[in-house]
């Protein structure tokens, strides 16, 4: 009897022999007998290192010895079709399933090729074949080719079905679960998706990927407190597992945990130390405790390493223009820009450095390019508006009379609310606050955070603090 590594040892030799008098037919182009099993294991081989010129010139030469050998057939089939001769392959493949209707390989063979021809229903016919006539851990296999086909028509409920079948009669495993989860994903609903991971952690406590993934969902859901925890876990099953830390690092961020969000960034680069996404994110994090300098320096790292990543070059930008270097802040911005033109917080932070440098046109220009792009954004909505409030009172009126987005935006009722009574229309400037208050009391206060000279109206003081009580008496 052979132990199990000398079995393996033995395989290895003799495959290689195989492969090596093989070599030597092909270099001469003479081929002698094989046995059909031995032509099987090189043409897998073959395949496998993408060697398609010597695959097919192999099958060929053996199907003049095994013309009616299914197996080669279909092998010869799928190097036709890896070599873009998709419809020939298809004959071959429909010829054989008449022969052999419940062959898997010759189902799934055919399936691929009407899959690579984009036509989803017969792929669909075709795997659906094969996935009936499957067990265990095949089933699984297929099933996840079968969903994907489904999820190319947008069908995700058929997909989740497939899974779902899948799950309850053949082999669970983690590609399975993850699929399904991104199918709940897909038609939003996210406590399914959930529960798919957490099902699945009842049954693998250890899967330090599934937890990962489940932390995902809960970060899509701004569940940023669940989304730690779930990475967390990750990361004590596996504390060398980037992604989770990383993720972990972002959720703190989100959740204005920033020493935290820097401490786990800086565990990312102890294990990757040059990772331009890590820079950028930690000159996030430096921005918002406001230490410009070294927020400068991790996005310049950030872009050093990957010159084309453009959320870098514009935080270079933003750092320069709150640094006071106007002029390397609207042209590093600009190159944000130039690598991303949609990006509607590029053209606002270009308005702020355009404004700073006291190149009104330009501003204005850029402003109005970001208003196009995100028109209900409150940040930039303020700052445009803010921008015209201060050059003219008259082009904020204009503006908002033109933009029936605007118009509707309590955000822009709060500039509108300072401009009336800069201009002494108050009681029209009271009716827009006290419509604000109403609907959002913290947006309410930003009036005198945008307005400071606001401060110094007791009115608007007054009329808060009545509303603030009033909301305690209530609740009380």
């Amino acid at each position: 009897m052979f132990d199990e590594e000398n079995n393996d040892d033995w395989l290895n030799s003799d495959l290689n022999k195989q492969l090596a008098d093989f070599e030597r037919m092909y270099s001469t182009k003479e081929y002698t007998f094989l046995d059909s099993s031995e032509v099987e294991y090189i043409l897998d081989h073959l395949m496998i290192t993408n060697q398609l010129k010597k695959a097919k010139w192999a099958a060929e030469q053996a199907l003049t010895h095994f013309p009616n050998n299914g197996s080669l057939i279909a092998r010869y089939a799928q190097i036709l079709s890896f070599s873009g001769n998709i419809n020939a392959a298809l004959k071959l493949l429909v010829n054989l399933e008449r022969l052999e209707s419940n062959n898997i390989d010759v189902l799934l063979s055919i399936a691929t090729c009407y899959s690579q021809l984009k036509d989803n229903e017969l792929a669909i016919k075709y795997f659906e074949k094969a996935f009936q006539a499957s067990t265990g851990e095949e089933k699984s296999d297929i099933a996840i080719d079968l969903a994907m086909e489904y999820e190319n028509k947008d069908d995700y409920n058929a997909a989740i079905n497939v899974l779902k079948k899948a799950i309850n009669t053949g082999k669970i495993n983690d590609l399975l679960i993850y699929e399904l989860a991104h199918c709940y994903e897909k038609i939003n609903d996210y406590e399914n998706a959930t529960k798919c991971f957490i099902d699945y952690i009842d049954e693998e406590p250890y899967s330090y990927t599934t937890w990962y993934n489940l932390g995902n969902i809960y970060a899509k859901i701004n569940d940023v407190e669940k989304a730690i925890w779930a990475y967390e876990y990750a990361i004590l099953i596996n504390d060398e597992f980037i992604p989770a830390i990383y993720n972990l690092a972002n959720a703190h961020l989100d959740a204005n945990n920033i020493e935290e969000a820097v401490n786990h960034y800086k565990k990312c680069l102890t294990l990757d130390k040059d990772d331009p996404m890590v820079y950028c994110s930690l000159g996030e994090c430096y921005e918002e405790l406001e230490s410009f300098e070294k927020a400068y320096q991790m996005y310049d790292k950030s872009t050093s390493l990957l010159p084309n990543l453009s959320d870098a070059w514009l935080g270079k930008g933003i750092m320069s223009d709150l640094m006071g270097f106007k002029k390397r802040a609207i042209e590093e911005i600009r190159v944000a820009l130039n690598l991303s033109n949609d990006k509607a917080d590029g053209w606002c932070a270009l308005g702020n450095a355009y404004e700073h440098d006291d190149q009104e046109e330009e501003a204005l220009k850029a402003y109005e390019k970001a208003i196009e792009l995100a028109p209900n954004d409150k940040e930039i909505i303020i700052d445009y508006l803010s921008f015209l409030a201060g050059i003219e009172i008259n082009m904020v009126f204009k503006a908002i009379e033109e933009n029936p987005t605007l118009a509707e935006s309590l955000i822009a009722k709060v500039v509108l609310s300072y401009c009336h009574w800069m201009i002494g229309n108050q009681s029209e400037s009271m009716m827009f606050f006290n419509e604000v208050l109403e609907n959002d009391a913290n947006l309410a206060k930003s009036l005198f955070l945008h307005f400071p000279e606001m401060n110094k109206v007791s009115y608007f003081i007054d009329r808060l603090e009545e509303f603030e009580e009033n909301t305690d008496n209530e609740e009380f």
